[in-house]
């Protein structure tokens, strides 16, 4: 058996939702799979179906989140200066880590450390990811001193791949020589809404799902907006305060991709993996808008074109006024042709014959 080792960045929980599907469509006989993530461990068993053993570890950190919406710049290129203060011995330490693994191939999500490390030992990588940390990392804090060698040690890493897959819809990556744009990536849940319904004791017509991502966010429980027929659904560590009309995502025993199907809007962020998924699955969706993140102009583009969507702030949902806009996508019919999103089959495909490249004569 040939031995895939996949990295997969912890940075919320898109690069794993990427990662999966395109894990899922590679044949499980033929391979053996490392996962290398701080992902918690229930999180990739939902999302992967392939056996597949697991080490804890973790290769970059992405942005330090203020919240879910906010990136604490400051902190950020704290971290960043540590990581790069003994970068050289860093990479010297991730070659002799993946060297002892004995891959025949890496696959990243987009850690950009392995892959530094892939270049010293010659070993091929793919990477996959709608973002490079090279590009967001310069967003923020391109402007301080001292940034400039950060990015491009980080540049470099992700310039040595075979290939950099871009699943649309990505941000440009014009720094990038190696890319290959593919279709869009998402999960199909399989909606089972008459079990919401049952669960809630027939209480409700309607559910909105309320998931801003894998970071955490304080949502203003005390004066959410309560809508007759409506429940929402919250992450259980969300809920703060009881609520008839609020219910834990753990007491509908389903899994997110299966919930997300099964309910009538979809309350998030600005994020590759909820708004493809909510496109997918022909989900219509609140989004709340980021600002300054690098791949809101590509995502909400796309996001339009594709699907039922409005894009607000959080002082609109903190104030309620995003009420009128959920309302008018509780009433509406789905008028955009459904999307296939077959890039986890290209990803895969891709994957499958720079394996076949390594087999031996």
């Amino acid at each position: 058996m040939q031995h895939l080792v996949v990295d997969i960045s912890a940075h919320g929980f898109g690069h794993l939702a990427q990662t999966a599907v395109v894990l899922n469509a590679l044949d499980r006989t033929s391979l053996h799979l490392t996962i290398r993530s701080k992902a918690p461990i229930n999180i990739l068993r939902e999302r992967i179906r392939q056996p597949f053993e697991l080490i804890p570890y973790q290769q970059d950190n992405g942005m330090v989140m203020q919240d879910a919406l906010r990136v604490d710049v400051p902190q950020t290129f704290a971290w960043y200066q540590a990581f790069h203060r003994n970068y050289a011995e860093r990479v010297e330490q991730a070659a002799r880590d993946l060297q002892a693994l004995k891959p025949d191939l890496l696959f990243a999500n987009v850690p950009y450390l392995s892959l530094a490390a892939a270049q010293q030992l010659q070993l091929p990588a793919v990477a996959l990811c709608s973002l490079n940390w090279a590009d967001v990392f310069e967003t923020y804090c391109g402007h301080l001193d001292g940034a400039a060698e950060i990015h491009t040690q980080i540049l470099q890493s992700y310039q040595g791949v075979q290939c950099f897959l871009q699943p649309r819809p990505s941000m440009t990556m014009p720094s990038l020589s190696r890319t290959q744009v593919i279709a869009p990536i998402a999960s199909i849940g399989k909606a089972q809404s008459e079990q919401l319904q049952a669960v809630t004791q027939d209480q409700f017509r309607q559910f909105v799902l309320v998931g801003l991502g894998g970071i955490g966010m304080h949502y203003p429980l005390a004066t959410w907006p309560k809508i007759k027929g409506v429940a929402w659904i919250f992450d259980d560590q969300s809920l703060y305060l009881q609520r008839d009309d609020f219910v834990p995502v753990s007491r509908f025993g389903l899994n997110y991709i299966d919930l997300l199907a099964s309910c009538d809007v979809v309350l998030t962020k600005t994020g590759y993996g909820t708004q493809t998924e909510a496109v997918v699955n022909q989900i219509p969706a609140i989004c709340v808008q980021r600002g300054d993140w690098p791949e809101e102009p590509y995502l909400a583009a796309w996001h339009q074109e594709h699907g039922e969507v409005f894009f607000v702030d959080w002082a609109e949902i903190q104030s309620g006024a995003f009420v009128s806009q959920l309302q008018g996508l509780l009433g509406a019919a789905w008028t955009k042709e459904r999307v296939v999103a077959t890039g986890a089959k290209e990803a895969a495909d891709f994957i499958k014959q720079m394996l076949a490249n390594r087999k031996p004569a």
